[in-house]
């Protein structure tokens, strides 16, 4: 079966996107595993253990994604709530404020927030409200 998960998300400017998975979500870069080579270059942030999200440069992307909701992305947190406001705050792009999703039970509740990044990726954070 498969053994690591990876999100590979290109860009014509990737030192601009990864500013915004360092500063505003608050991911660790992995300078270790980041490249740095004339023409083709990217950075690795570490999310969880093997969960990785590469940020390269392509020479196929040009501008912001198209269709935006092609792809999201569900990233888990404690509290649906206190991210939100925290990524608000640092100007990211909002899709819906916290909310419960269709499978929230009172004894079980589960929240999802949706953003886009600057280059208009989708993300949701899921979780606790």
């Amino acid at each position: 079966m498969f053994s690591k998960y990876r999100i590979l998300i290109f860009t014509e400017n990737p030192d601009e996107l990864m500013k915004f998975y360092r500063d505003v979500l608050e991911l660790p870069l992995d300078e270790a595993n980041s490249l740095k080579l004339p023409n083709d270059y990217g950075y690795m942030f570490t999310v969880n253990g093997d969960w990785k999200l590469w940020i390269g440069r392509h020479s196929g992307i040009k501008g912001a994604s198209k269709e935006p909701f092609r792809h999201i992305f569900n990233l888990y947190v404690g509290s649906v709530g206190e991210w939100y406001d925290k990524i608000k705050s640092r100007g990211a792009k909002i899709v819906s404020e916290p909310c419960e999703t269709p499978f929230s039970t009172p004894e079980k509740p589960f929240w999802v927030s949706t953003f886009l990044d600057p280059e208009n990726n989708c993300f949701q954070f899921m979780g606790l409200p």
